[in-house]
């Protein structure tokens, strides 16, 4: 009789401990979904669509496809052709992306996997801060200032959320059983896409 308790207290034991451990596993993969739907992947999609849009402006307008050049260009006339450019690219494409950006920030940072918040994070909610009074400086007829404002675009960042998109997608595979889809043999061709 009290071999039969035993076997039913440790069947018992079983059944609480895998449901729990179910349930932990559960909630992990539905953090990394979160992080990935609402976080990491925005952000990814923002911050490499406004690289590749600055980067076309660029190769567009400046006379030798540089950007050192470009910004002599839009610092030395304020009226000229290139800072015309500049103006209707950062009020139509580079501000929009980058609010959305920020407001991902914002609006998401508790998904952000790491022990401290990391300061490009930050510096891009400042940087698009900053420009708002730029851009309504320009709206009031002010020819400049170019080239932003004194808290410059974080060039770090999109280097960062590659990083962490793919480190995130490899810990979703894992969780899920699968072969993660970026090794970080594979993340200098993911770099190279993006």
């Amino acid at each position: 009789m009290a071999s039969g308790w035993m076997i039913a207290a440790a069947g018992w034991a079983f059944a609480f401990f895998n449901a729990k451990t179910q349930e932990e596993r559960k909630a992990r993969i539905e953090r990394v979904n979160q992080q990935l739907r609402d976080f990491y992947g925005p952000l990814l999609a923002c911050v490499t669509a406004t690289k590749s849009a600055y980067d076309a402006m660029v190769r567009q307008h400046s006379p030798d496809g540089t950007l050192q050049r470009f910004q002599e260009l839009c610092m030395a006339e304020p009226s000229g052709p290139q800072a015309a450019a500049y103006k209707i690219w950062m009020e139509k494409v580079l501000q929009p992306l980058n609010e959305k950006a920020a407001s991902i920030i914002a609006e998401h940072i508790d998904l952000l996997d790491a022990q401290h918040v990391v300061p490009e994070l930050l510096q891009l909610v400042a940087h698009v801060s900053a420009m708002r009074v730029i851009l309504a400086r320009w709206q009031d007829g002010e020819p400049g200032p170019f080239y932003g404002s004194m808290i410059s675009y974080p060039d770090k960042l999109r280097e960062f959320v590659i990083t962490e998109f793919a480190r995130i997608k490899a810990k979703q595979a894992g969780l899920l059983g699968f072969k993660p889809p970026f090794a970080h043999s594979t993340l200098p061709q993911l770099r190279s896409k993006l």
